[in-house]
């Protein structure tokens, strides 16, 4: 049961937050949800936690790949030209 003294703030970014967890089948973090609603972290976090969306959601980001690509790449050069030479 939602509190009497709950504003029209809180409630549009309730139903963003709830959209975006429908949208994203659950796929979004609470960074995101603060970027999509223009609220902090904690905020979203109080909501989620208020309306019992707090499983609904990742709890962490994934770890961005591509930030790791070129020294993935030059191990994995390195490890073939030890294994195979230069031919490889």
């Amino acid at each position: 049961m939602m509190a009497q003294n709950s504003s029209p703030r809180i409630e549009r970014i309730a139903y963003q937050i709830w959209w975006l967890i429908q949208d994203s089948a659950g796929e979004c973090t609470l960074r995101d949800m603060a970027e999509f609603t223009g609220a902090s972290m904690r905020t979203c976090s109080q909501v989620c936690r208020y309306r019992g969306w707090a499983g609904s959601y990742r709890k962490m980001a994934p770890r961005n790949a591509v930030d790791d690509g070129p020294q993935m790449i030059e191990a994995l050069d390195n490890e073939l030209s030890s294994m195979f030479g230069e031919a490889a």
